[in-house]
């Protein structure tokens, strides 16, 4: 019996609307609500528009690949996405998307995406993205990102990011290009090209292009400007270093170059700033400085001190600002006594190096008043001249 053409056609036809139903809903749908139902692999273009049909979000998958996007229940083995993923439960392997990854369970192994990767329950294993990965939970994991990691629980592992950082308590550390914050413990590391914030105690070190801050420290810290609610056993390294239980002090002292010094010190005995000003009144000319410092004072016996200092100051001659070089380098060893509970005496010696132009920057020669005598003294060809000699300093600390 012989078929007509149009018979041909409604026979192919009614074959693809089969097919395309069983894509649609799933080969192996069961009528139940079932969402503990594991498949070996599944495909989807967006779902449900693939072989878990409408029952996607109910099973979990060994294989999962989704061509454009898929909303699935739960992964255990590899899901690979064009644009992202998105498990109604459980992450337990491998989830790589070109956009994004979302777990709305607890995630258990390697997230991957071109933008971003999102848990919202406890994550165990590695993120990377392009630009962020966040985790609204406890996580022992290390994040990899272009821009941002958020952690909002407590974190037993790292964070490396391009601009910031964020965990509420961390075991191994943060790296970023930017800022770090931690809002708790923190035992490890915190390294930023800006600043690094911790809000409670730091075991470890901190280490930023401009500061620091942390509320505890036991460990070092290192930037230029460096801030410490409470010493427990550590050293804020710095050009300036704050530290409200450390080490701070006024100084009035005399030297045989600037013959009256008032200087301010801060931050622990290992290591302290030192900023200061001095003036003198020599050939017929005021002469007055600005100098910056360091430090390091340990004791000898009771109420007994030894400092040792390296202070560099520029002398200003008869004016507001000599602009041409014109340096009175020190470092100096002294001994102090305390005398009362708020007042030390002290002295020592010191060795001097003055260094200073001989043309200025008009062209004009110049000739520094600061040096009171010399053991040494040559110009080189630079045009810049160096004098040494010993000298003493002398004075009373509050």
């Amino acid at each position: 019996m012989k078929t007509n053409k149009k018979g041909k056609t409604m026979k192919s036809i009614t074959t693809i609307m089969i097919l395309a139903l069983l894509f649609f809903f799933g080969i192996n749908v069961k009528a139940q609500d079932d969402t503990t139902k594991i498949r070996p692999f599944q495909m989807t273009f967006v779902t449900p528009l693939g072989t878990n049909g409408l029952d996607a979000w109910n099973i979990t998958n060994k294989v999962s690949i989704n061509l454009y996007a898929g909303y699935n229940g739960g992964l255990d083995g590899v899901e690979l996405s064009g644009f992202g993923g998105m498990l109604k439960n459980n992450m337990l392997g491998t989830q790589i998307s070109g956009f994004g990854n979302i777990v709305i369970g607890t995630g258990n192994g390697f997230q991957a995406a071109g933008f971003f990767n999102y848990t919202q329950k406890y994550y165990s294993g590695v993120q990377v993205s392009g630009f962020s990965n966040i985790i609204l939970n406890d996580a022992k994991a290390w994040q990899f990102t272009g821009f941002g990691n958020v952690i909002t629980g407590k974190s037993d592992g790292g964070q490396i990011a391009g601009f910031s950082n964020y965990s509420e308590g961390n075991k191994i550390g943060q790296v970023s290009g930017f800022a770090n914050v931690n809002v708790g413990d923190l035992k490890g590391f915190q390294i930023a090209g800006f600043s690094n914030v911790n809000t409670d105690s730091l075991k470890g070190i901190q280490i930023a292009g401009f500061a620091n801050y942390t509320k505890k420290l036991k460990g070092v810290q290192i930037a230029p400007f460096n801030y410490v609610d409470s010493l427990e056993n550590g050293v804020p390294i710095g050009v300036f270093s704050i530290v409200r239980n450390g080490y701070r002090a006024f100084e009035i002292g005399v030297s045989e170059t600037l013959y009256g010094t008032v200087s301010f010190k801060t931050g622990v005995n290992q290591f302290y700033n030192i900023v200061s000003v001095g003036s003198a009144y020599k050939n017929d000319k005021i002469l007055w400085g600005f100098g910056y410092g360091i430090g390091t004072m340990m004791p000898v016996k009771e109420d007994w001190n030894i400092a040792i200092e390296l202070m560099s100051y520029q002398i200003n001659e008869d004016e507001w600002f000599t602009e041409a070089l014109n340096l009175h380098n020190k470092l100096q060893i002294t001994a102090s006594k305390k005398v009362s509970e708020n007042i030390d005496l002290f002295g020592g010696v010191s060795w001097n190096v003055n260094v200073s132009e001989t043309i200025d920057h008009k062209g004009d020669p110049f000739k520094s008043s600061v040096t009171p005598y010399d053991v040494f003294n040559k110009t080189y060809g630079n045009d810049n001249n160096v004098k040494m000699y010993p000298g003493f300093t002398a004075g009373i600390r509050f």
